[in-house]
This record gives C-alpha cells, structure tokens and sequence, in this order.
C-alpha cells in the first residue's frame, strides 16, 4: 500500500516538475518570488500545519490498513483471497489518477 502511494506521488511529482514548453509569441510569467515587507499572517501557517496534519495522518492510516491486510491474510488466508479486500482501496485511486493524468496530458496539448 505505501508502495503504491510512493509511486503515485512519484508520478504527481514527475509531472508537476517537468520543465515547461516553451511557446513563442507570449509574455513571461511574472517572477515566483515577490519580496513583501508584511509578516506572514496566521491563516497561512495555520494552512500549512492542516497540510502538514493531513499527510501525516494519510501516511499513519495507510500504515494501520496494510498491518490489518497482513493480520487477515496470515489468519484466515482463503477469505482474504475470495474478498479480494484490496478491489475496493485501489480501484478509486487508479480511477482518479487515471483521470488527473489523461486531464494533464489533454491540459498540455491545448
């Protein structure tokens, strides 16, 4: 299960990185940094300890679920085997991904 999280955020990662076509014929983006003189306000490190909470809680729970899939695969192997207790975590995560990847390649062709 963490196995296909590292590889799902991998490929996020890999797109978002990619270094970005250049077309002619248009103006430069404004600089990623601009240098303010106000402090940072509290709703922005507030957001980022929510993010901070979310990934961490993400990454806990995935670790519970895989230790309960091995616990019922060790105790009763054939119903763990007939359920197929996965089908239901992985398939809206290759459907969602599915759809995040073929959005961003359509994305990148117009």
């Amino acid at each position: 299960m963490k196995t296909l999280l590292f590889l799902l955020l991998a490929i996020i990662t890999a797109f978002v990185s990619a270094a970005p076509v250049r077309r002619p014929f248009r103006k430069p983006l404004k600089p990623a940094r601009v240098e303010t003189t106000h402090p940072v306000s509290w709703k922005t490190i507030a957001a980022g300890g929510a993010a901070a909470a979310t990934t961490v809680a993400a990454y806990r729970i995935s670790g519970g679920v895989q230790d309960g899939l091995i616990v019922s695969a060790e105790k009763a192997p054939t119903s763990f085997l007939g359920a197929f207790t996965l089908s239901g975590y992985i398939l809206p995560v290759t459907l969602i991904g599915g759809l995040i990847v073929i959005g961003f390649i359509v994305w990148q062709k117009q």
